[in-house]
């Protein structure tokens, strides 16, 4: 199974099968770094935990479901997700990245549930014209039985949670503070 991912000003997405949309996002203020989704009937919020934290916390309609952690000090498998079940980690996944090549922006973020791989984030930046990129986003559905859409959303949000604290590393802005 593979989607697609339409991000429309920075701001809403898209997840896409078949050129169908099957979830909607937002970001509810720009400068936030909550997103607020629909899907199955519930909308879903990934929320910071605290202003000094690192942590966020996933709900569905008001309810706790999870966590998204980062913990660059403990890699490889310092970033992950928890999905709870009666307030008790159910499953657990960690994220890894690959860089395609040397001078690119195309990576592979790999979702993985102990050793098992359960999706692909495929990520590049495409040419539109001599000045203007767009990036290009998919995600290849590994194991059916784990992988969900809202899995997917998770995992694309902790994308972007890496590449903003490997943006911070790389510019010399000093370190992400870590709780």
């Amino acid at each position: 199974m593979n989607y697609q991912v339409r991000i429309q000003k920075r701001k809403d997405f898209q997840i896409l099968e078949n050129n169908m949309p099957i979830i909607k996002g937002a970001k509810p203020k720009w400068y936030s770094s909550e997103i607020v989704f629909f899907f199955n009937n519930k909308t879903y919020q990934i929320k910071k935990k605290s202003f000094w934290k690192s942590d966020y916390e996933i709900t569905a309609s008001g309810k706790k479901i999870g966590n998204i952690l980062i913990r660059s000090f403990k890699k490889p498998r310092g970033n992950f997700i928890q999905i709870l079940e009666n307030n008790i980690v159910k499953y657990e996944y960690y994220m890894i990245f690959t860089t395609k090549s040397i001078f690119g922006y195309a990576r592979t973020f790999t979702l993985k549930n102990n050793e098992d791989e359960v999706l692909k984030i495929n990520y590049d930046w495409k040419k539109q014209s001599w000045i203007k990129y767009t990036e290009e986003i998919s995600v290849d559905i590994i194991n059916n039985q784990e992988s969900t859409p809202d899995l997917s959303v998770y995992s694309l949000f902790l994308m972007r949670l890496i590449q903003q604290q490997e943006a911070a590393a790389n510019s010399g802005g000093g370190a992400m503070i870590h709780g």
